[in-house]
């Protein structure tokens, strides 16, 4: 099905069972570069609109759950080799993880690296329990059951140790010099920023892997993203492998 997004081209069809979305540039770049949203395609799409003006691409996968699995991992990976088979599309995108599509972008990066160019990463959820402390036992507890379900857990427990999250992944983004653009704001109160973006700076600075870190000091959770993505873009076009 043909329609429109922000005046460009978007085509929605199926993949695997799958809603898919791939929106087109007027005029695709030389190496016909694109970005994966990973989560939560159309919110804050400031971003997305002003890669699409620069000749990228813009595609997304519909995820089974908000939580990063393997099963949507994979359906990812056979979601680029698609794009880059029927569409000519580069083989590594620019994968863009809002919230708990940071889930997902970390998770995607370190498990198919070869297919990832650079992260956006913007107030990124890294593990389960990153939420901000202001959260009350019951909004947490509504959390745990839809993880729980997600990764086929039956306890908090097995929730507690379970080692494989996105913080626990950020060795594999260091080693393969996977670069990041990160963006937060400074008084989060739905993803803690101390447990999350914070631990990313502070991982990639020892490991001397490329980041670029904006804070909005006086920024809740929303919006994400700038008015002005200049400087963002400047940087991911600069670095991006």
């Amino acid at each position: 099905m043909e329609q429109e997004f922000f005046g460009f081209k978007r085509i929605d069809f199926t993949f695997q069972g799958r809603n898919a979305i791939i929106v087109f540039p007027n005029k695709a770049n030389e190496k016909r570069e694109w970005l994966l949203k990973s989560e939560y395609f159309g919110a804050f799409p400031k971003f997305e609109a002003d890669m699409l003006a620069r000749g990228y691409h813009l595609c997304y996968l519909e995820n089974l759950s908000r939580w990063g699995t393997d099963e949507d991992q994979k359906a990812k990976r056979d979601f680029s080799e698609f794009l880059q088979k029927e569409y000519r599309l580069a083989r590594k995108c620019i994968c863009v993880g809002m919230s708990c599509g940071g889930f997902h972008a970390v998770n995607f990066a370190s498990r198919y690296p070869s297919y990832v160019s650079a992260l956006y990463l913007d107030a990124p959820l890294l593990s389960f329990y990153g939420w901000h402390d202001s959260f009350s036992e019951l909004e947490r507890q509504v959390w745990r059951e839809e993880q729980k379900k997600a990764y086929g857990f039956r306890t908090d427990a097995e929730l507690l140790v379970y080692n494989d999250q996105p913080i626990n992944r950020l060795r594999t983004l260091t080693e393969n010099k996977i670069p990041v653009a990160l963006v937060y704001g400074g008084i989060d109160l739905v993803v803690d920023c101390k447990k999350n973006a914070e631990m990313l700076i502070q991982y990639y600075a020892i490991q001397r892997a490329p980041i670029k870190a904006w804070c909005k000091p006086e920024c809740d959770h929303h919006p994400h993203g700038f008015e002005d993505n200049s400087e963002l873009i400047s940087y991911i076009e600069n670095v991006k492998l």
